[in-house]
C-alpha cells in the first residue's frame, strides 16, 4: 500500500471568502440527508509541474482536462451516515457518528453505494481521479488549496512530525469531519484526514497517453490490480496530502486511514 500509509484574523479572513467562493461557484444541497456542492462543469490543469516538492513521476506530464457538472460530498462519508445505510460500523476510531468511516475497503464502498442508491435519491458513486483533483483545487495551481504550505493546526489532519520537528502535531486518529476550514468550494477535507478511494484503477503512465485535453478521463485498465486513493490521511506527512498526488492500494485493503467522499451525477 502506498500513502494510505499554519492565527484567529487570518482564519476569519479565509472563512469568510470561503463563503463568498462557494456560492459563486455552485448551489449546495442535500441528497438523502448528506451535504452536496454543486460543481458545474469546466476544464483545469490536473497534475503537477515538474519542481513541485514531493512530485511523484506518474503526476505528469501535467494536462488540460475537461469535465461536465457534477455534485461533490461536502465531506467524507461519515460513520453516521455508513451506520443508517448499512447497520453496523466497521471504524477503528468510532469516536462519534460525526467522524469519518475507515477501515472500509473498495468492494465496502461500492457495497454501500448500491444500497444507497436503492434507499433514495440515486445517483451516488465514487468521483473520478480527475473530478476529485479539481474538485480538491477548487481554481488553484499550487500544491494545496490553501497555498504552497499545509499546517496541521489550522488547515488540515495529517502527521506534521519529523526527526527535525518532532514537536510538530500529530494527532494520531481521525478527527470530526468539518473541523478545518474549507477549499474555497466550499468542501472540508480534501487534504487530511482519510485518504479517499477513487473509481479509477491506478494506471501510473495515464497522463502520458491521454489526447489533448480530454473530457472526463477515467482508467479503466485494470493492469495493475490497484486502485486510487487520494487526499492523504491522518497518518501521512503533509507532502503527501499535494492536490496531485496520488495513493492507490489494492482493492481488499481496510486499513484505518482508508474513508470516502461520495460524488453524485447531475
Amino acid at each position: 500500500m502506498r500513502r494510505a500509509a499554519w492565527g484567529v484574523v487570518l482564519v476569519l479572513g479565509w472563512m469568510i471568502a470561503t463563503a463568498l467562493h462557494a456560492g459563486e461557484k455552485g448551489e449546495m444541497h442535500d441528497f438523502s440527508g448528506m451535504p452536496f456542492v454543486h460543481l458545474p462543469g469546466g476544464c483545469f490543469w490536473m497534475g503537477s509541474p515538474e519542481g513541485e516538492a514531493g512530485r511523484d513521476i506518474d503526476e505528469g506530464p501535467r494536462h488540460e482536462v475537461c469535465l461536465g457538472g457534477f455534485w461533490m460530498g461536502r465531506h467524507e462519508v461519515t460513520q453516521g451516515e455508513w451506520l443508517q445505510v448499512m447497520g453496523s460500523n466497521p471504524a477503528h476510531f468510532a469516536l462519534s457518528e460525526h467522524h469519518p468511516v475507515e477501515q472500509v475497503n473498495w468492494w465496502d464502498v461500492q457495497n454501500f453505494i448500491r444500497k444507497l442508491n436503492e434507499m433514495g435519491d440515486g445517483g451516488f458513486r465514487l468521483p473520478t481521479e480527475a473530478e476529485w483533483e479539481y474538485a480538491a483545487r477548487a481554481g488553484t495551481n499550487t500544491p494545496y488549496a490553501f497555498g504552497t504550505q499545509i499546517d496541521a493546526e489550522k488547515w488540515a489532519n495529517f502527521r506534521d512530525q519529523s526527526v527535525l520537528h518532532p514537536e510538530g502535531v500529530f494527532r494520531h486518529s481521525t478527527t470530526a469531519v468539518a473541523q478545518f476550514p474549507p477549499n474555497a468550494w466550499g468542501l472540508f477535507d480534501m487534504h487530511g484526514n482519510v485518504s479517499e478511494w477513487i473509481a479509477d484503477w491506478y494506471c501510473a503512465e495515464f497522463y502520458a497517453k491521454l489526447s489533448p485535453k480530454p473530457k472526463n478521463p477515467l482508467c479503466q485498465d485494470n493492469a495493475s490490480g490497484m486502485r486510487v486513493l487520494r487526499g492523504g490521511s491522518w497518518y501521512d506527512k503533509g507532502i503527501n496530502l499535494r492536490a496531485a498526488d496520488r495513493g492507490w492500494s489494492t482493492p481488499d485493503n481496510r486499513h484505518m486511514s482508508i474513508g470516502l467522499r461520495l460524488a453524485r451525477t447531475e
